[in-house]
């Protein structure tokens, strides 16, 4: 349960009050969490939050403009449901001497409970009866009174949907420089200024009447109140503390905000208005305590005195901004909008939205393709420069009567600021034109937004002809061809769906509604269904049913969960119904899914009642991305440092993380809200990507060394048999640099950017000496295998050359000694008689023999022998 009196217990105790104004208070308790749009509705009705706690706050209202917006909330709820409860009651506002605001309130709204809501829920007080019934529209009927909350007789508020319930709560603001209007300096000072103030004006889009020097204009409602006071007080503040220009000067003026009250627009304002302005002190904003009250933290209210009449909310103050107040991203992204775009004689455009031509002749029939690099074109120059491609098409327009004509010329042939805005507007509702019904055709994807990207060929017959002819204005004959085709493909969607673009044309704006309903009872993927139901919606936008739109748009978003198009039209149809708060919220989410629809919101003629709102609301999400972008802008070259310290130069990624850095760069210039986003997320994904890096370097580099540590090991073994180590100096010393750096490695932090980089020079090197030692290692090899051979050679050569010896020697005596048994024989006799020369010679060719059977035997066991000797070495080793 949610007790009404912890918030009591939070206002200050206010034993002698200055102040004292009835009014009404509002207890609110809402589940999980209340949309911004609920409190910013509250603070533009003249709300004052008095104090909050969990799930519920204690609001105070000095008007019956609290019936108007819980009327709208009320209206609001049927729309969308949610789980608030609102009871408003009396209440009384009390200000001390030190201007600290307390309430009272009766003793039977003290003890009130209530649970956490689960359905939208509006008591009111039967003795706010009469302010209610005093309202057009607003009735109030009999309902139970819930458990926890005081027996009053609470009653129920019903608000009729067609009235729009807005704030009676406007003002008219005048401005009067000090001095003599005749004076030189007074004219020159004065007229410097006030340029500056007229160019504030334009931006937020002020009207205003001059009377002599005197300046009076109109402000409609609380949130351009409080902008408008904010940006005056700075403006008033850089000019005053800037140094003194022949362009811009300062000069006093005093200023005050009065009511309305029925009071015409011009200059008899100033005369009706009983105040002494030669009392009024210099550039600080006049205006009554209750207006005053209203304006937030951002301002410090002021007491002046000019007597009696201050003692009440009614008597007058001025304001100051706070210290540590800046300037509001709202005055970044305020763009003008051409009235060349905004401004027409037709019902709003079923292609674009604007108001100069029908659809029929609308330049968008003229493109083909949804391309995206329309929005990637518009985020890449300044907001800023969003205004003057506006004042150009203005300028390019001056003096020419067909404005379709001049919007085709820039649409395809101008590549200014101009030609960018003007792509961009042609392309915000790319989605009702005819170039993607052509896309839809040939889809073969089945969900919006990545399903269109899949394209097949053209199918089917008469279908794409009677396509060409509707787009080159031949309606005639695209009427014929598709009847034919309707006729003879009568289950098939595509000529169905291309006869409501051309009823569309001919401006029968119901039959078209009915053919595209017939489009989506035929089509079969949920993408065309989605298309088809888009389309009911925007017809429904046009005629001006925004309601039924905004049903049918949430119905194409729920058969295509992530297409934002739906999701942005129901927000637009929100503002144009006049909940422009409301959909703020929506505005937000869609960006945060996709930040181009940012510069979308910026530039649609289409949000132009509710556009100053949401552009100052949206300020804060700019705030925030400007804010994180030059954080990350001013890290950038340490980001860039970074990738030097951790990656060689030549090195893959290093070379390809520079080149990102190069487009962030320039993204750092770009004063846009997508250049910020894509700053962030980018130097994001890179500080990511080299953390990565990183660490797959660091797995390669384990690798790495393991297969140098695999080579060096057989090269080691390879050369311990070298028979001569005394020539291995060089060799040695590669083969120890080797390990040495490998250990050095091993034993390492390698998650150290110097460490990190230093082994990738090493590894380099290891790597360079790895090859160096395997190329001498082959001659080295040689040798080896060289001294070995010989070594085998001469071992048979002398065993075989000793017994060979043996048998020479034994030759001659056996031969004498069995010469005596046979006869004598010239032969034996010949050898008899030279048996030493005979010697000698037999000698000498058994020593040949012996060479030749030495080397085939070596040659026949060498390889055996070389791997028995490496097979016993690497027993050795493990051993």
């Amino acid at each position: 349960m949610y007790s009404i009196s912890s918030l009591f217990e939070k206002f200050p105790v206010v034993s002698h009050s200055r102040m004292v104004n009835r009014g009404f208070g509002v207890w609110m308790v809402w589940g999980e969490t209340l949309e911004d749009s609920i409190v910013r509705s509250m603070r533009d009705f003249g709300g004052m939050p008095m104090s909050e706690g969990s799930n519920q706050a204690y609001w105070f209202f000095f008007s019956d403009d609290v019936f108007r917006v819980v009327a709208r909330l009320e209206i609001w709820a049927r729309l969308n449901p949610m789980p608030v409860f609102i009871q408003v009651m009396p209440a009384t506002l009390l200000v001390d001497y030190n201007l600290d605001l307390s309430l009272k309130v009766d003793g039977e709204f003290t003890n009130q409970e209530t649970a956490l809501p689960t359905e939208f829920e509006l008591l009111i007080h039967p003795k706010l009866a009469d302010y209610v019934k005093a309202i057009a529209g607003l009735n109030l009927e009999d309902v139970r009174t819930p458990s926890g909350i005081s027996k009053s007789g609470w009653l129920a508020l019903e608000a009729d949907q067609g009235l729009g319930y807005d704030s009676l709560q406007n003002w008219y603001f005048i401005l009067i420089p000090v001095g003599n209007p005749s004076d030189k300096d007074f004219i020159k000072g004065w007229r410097s200024f006030f340029s500056e103030v007229q160019v504030m004006l334009q931006k937020l889009g002020i009207q205003y009447i001059t009377s002599e020097v005197k300046v009076i204009l109109p402000i409609a409602s609380f949130s351009l109140l409080r902008t408008f006071l904010r940006e005056l007080l700075m403006l008033i503040h850089r000019v005053r503390n800037s140094e003194q220009t022949e362009e811009v000067s300062y000069w006093p003026s005093v200023m005050a905000l009065v009511p309305q009250m029925n009071m015409s627009f011009n200059d008899e304002v100033i005369r009706k208005v009983n105040l002494d302005w030669d009392k009024l002190t210099p550039d600080c904003p006049h205006l009554r305590y209750r207006d005053a009250f209203l304006l937030g933290g951002d301002f410090a209210v002021n007491e002046v005195r000019f007597g009696s009449e201050q003692e009440t909310v009614d008597g007058w103050c001025h304001v100051s901004l706070k210290q540590g107040v800046n300037e509001t991203a709202s005055s970044a992204i305020a763009v003008t909008i051409s009235r060349r775009v905004s401004v027409g004689e037709y019902e709003d455009c079923f292609y674009c939205g604007m108001k100069n031509h029908s659809p029929a002749e609308c330049p968008s029939r003229e493109l083909t393709g949804l391309d995206s690099a329309v929005w990637k074109q518009l985020a890449a120059i300044d907001s800023e420069k969003f205004t003057e491609g506006f004042q150009g098409i203005d300028l390019q327009m001056q003096g020419k009567e067909n404005v379709v004509d001049e919007f085709s010329q820039i649409l395809h042939k101008n590549k200014g600021y101009e030609g960018i805005v003007t792509r961009a507007l042609f392309a915000i509702n790319a989605i009702s034109q005819l170039r993607t019904l052509y896309l839809v055709w040939r889809c073969r994807g089945k969900d919006w937004p990545r399903g269109i990207k899949d394209q097949g060929p053209e199918e089917g017959e008469l279908i794409w002809a009677a396509y060409e002819s509707l787009c080159k204005g031949s309606r005639n004959e695209a009427e014929s061809l598709i009847k034919n085709a309707m006729i003879r493909f009568s289950r098939s969607y595509q000529p169905r769906s291309l006869m409501a673009f051309y009823e569309l044309e001919m401006g029968n704006l119901e039959q078209a509604y009915f053919y595209w309903q017939e489009a989506e009872r035929l089509c079969y993927s949920p993408l065309q269904q989605g298309y088809f139901v888009y389309q009911q919606g925007r017809m429904k936008e046009v005629l001006g049913e925004f309601g039924e739109a905004s049903d049918l748009y949430r119905s194409a978003q729920g058969k295509c969960p992530e297409w934002l198009e739906p999701q942005y039209r129901r927000a637009v149809c929100m503002v144009k119904m006049g909940f422009a708060e409301q959909a703020i919220s929506a505005f937000q989410d869609i960006i945060t899914k996709d930040p181009h629809f940012f510069n979308r919101v910026a530039i649609d003629p289409e949000l132009d009642r509710g556009r100053l709102t949401v552009l100052q609301e949206m300020g804060q999400l700019w705030d925030i991305a400007e804010a994180e972008a030059k954080e990350v802008a001013l890290g950038m070259d340490t980001l860039s440092a970074d990738i030097a310290q951790w990656f060689e130069e030549g090195h893959e990624f290093a070379d390809e993380a520079n080149r990102f850095m190069e487009r962030m760069n320039k993204l750092a210039k770009i004063n846009n809200y997508v250049a910020f986003r894509q700053l962030t997320a980018g130097i994001a994904r890179l500080t990511e990507e080299i953390e990565k890096r990183v660490e797959y370097e660091i797995k390669v580099i384990n690798k790495k060394l393991d297969i140098y540590r695999e080579e060096l090991l057989d090269v080691q073994r390879e050369a311990s048999w070298f028979p001569f180590p005394k020539l291995l100096t060089e060799f040695n010393g590669d083969f120890n640099y080797c390990a040495d750096k490998i250990y050095w490695i091993k034993t390492q932090q390698l998650n150290v950017a110097e460490t990190f980089r230093k082994t990738q020079r090493y590894l380099d090197r290891i790597d360079g000496r790895l090859k160096k030692l395997r190329k001498r290692l082959v001659t080295l090899r040689v040798v080896r295998d060289t001294t070995l051979f010989i070594m085998l050679l001469g071992r048979s050569f002398i065993w075989l050359e000793v017994i060979f010896l043996g048998v020479a020697l034994l030759c001659i005596p056996l031969l004498i000694y069995y010469s005596n048994n046979f006869q004598s024989n010239f032969i034996i006799d010949m050898i008899i008689r030279q048996k030493w020369e005979f010697q000698k010679g037999l000698i000498l060719i058994l020593s040949i023999l012996a060479i030749a059977i030495a080397a085939f035997r070596s040659a026949v066991v060498f390889e055996k022998k070389k791997r028995e000797l490496f097979l016993i070495n690497d027993g050795k080793d493990d051993d």
